[in-house]
């Protein structure tokens, strides 16, 4: 896939390596941008118009490191949402905790392998342009929906799954992350629990391109055409709270609560963990892990309980 409209920063403070970044990346068709170090990151993400869609970031810098541009990141509401790839020379399990705890949750381990790196930065880059099209697209919604105290819906295709998060994220505050965590789970429940498709399926239905296809093929099948993903939105005194039960046959969601290192290399996957930490103040699956409880605080931003 091109993607001649996204911008990506590059920071590391070895020339060598943003050589090989470039190289690699060239193909791709993606505008690059430089910096050699923390400093010059900052100044580069808090002073360009354009914006960029994600940054590849060194870890190990002089002077101002990778997790030190991250916590200047993450304290800027224009810049908290850009997806970061982190270079380590270790995918370590520390440091993988550290990067997650940043905001980190797509990693390359040097050195780089050039397919692994296109599939990384690719996955971040579509990350970075559905935050763009959240954010976006909620300027231009009526904000009538703040009023919804209770409700019930019915959600079938993906496309009904992006239309319901972006009405109920909006009636939260905090909106374009509950949008972005309430796709997600959705996604989830229409993708592999009403369409069983599973882990190892959609990593090699992305491989061979036909992911998109699979799930319009299955959803004129007879065995899935009346599945329906159930989704209750209840506001209460001081929180919302949203449950979606899809009609699956149930998964073992510990695996995917958080980024485990035998799965940072992988383009998919994040999905849960990531809405965990950004988007709600906690989530609970139940029963067998076709339901999902999500709870956003109404009287203290997420990430502040």
């Amino acid at each position: 896939m091109k993607h001649t409209s996204s911008r990506i920063l590059l920071v590391d403070d070895d020339q060598l390596n943003l050589d090989v970044l470039v190289e690699c990346l060239r193909d791709e068709q993606y505008e690059l941008v430089q910096a050699h170090n923390g400093e010059e990151a900052l100044a580069h993400l808090r002073q360009d118009q354009q914006g960029f869609q994600a940054m590849v970031l060194d870890r190990m810098m002089p002077g101002m490191n990778g997790l030190d541009l991250l916590v200047h990141l993450k304290a800027d509401e224009r810049l908290q949402w850009l997806p970061v790839v982190m270079q380590t020379s270790a995918g370590s399990p520390q440091e993988i905790c550290e990067g997650i705890e940043s905001g980190v949750f797509f990693y390359l381990t040097k050195p780089f392998d050039q397919q692994v790196l296109l599939r990384i930065v690719g996955a971040a880059v579509e990350e970075g342009l559905k935050w763009k099209r959240i954010i976006r697209n909620l300027s231009h919604q009526s904000q009538i929906v703040e009023l919804l105290q209770q409700g019930r819906f019915h959600v079938r295709t993906m496309e009904e799954a992006y239309d319901l998060a972006f009405l109920l994220g909006r009636a939260c505050p905090n909106s374009e992350k509950v949008v972005f965590g309430l796709n997600e789970l959705l996604a989830n429940g229409v993708e592999h629990g009403n369409l069983g498709i599973g882990f190892d399926e959609k990593t090699a239905l992305q491989a061979s391109g036909t992911w998109e296809e699979e799930i319009q093929h299955r959803m004129g099948l007879p065995e899935y055409a009346h599945k329906v993903v159930d989704v209750l939105f209840e506001r209460f005194l001081d929180c919302i709270q949203v449950t979606i039960t899809d009609q699956g046959s149930g998964f073992d969601w510990r695996k995917y609560e958080q980024i485990k290192p035998e799965r940072i290399l992988q383009s998919h996957g994040r999905g849960i963990a990531m809405a965990k930490a950004l988007s709600f103040s906690w989530i609970e699956y139940r029963g067998k892990g076709n339901q999902v409880v999500c709870m956003i605080k109404t009287d203290l931003p997420i990430g502040e309980e």
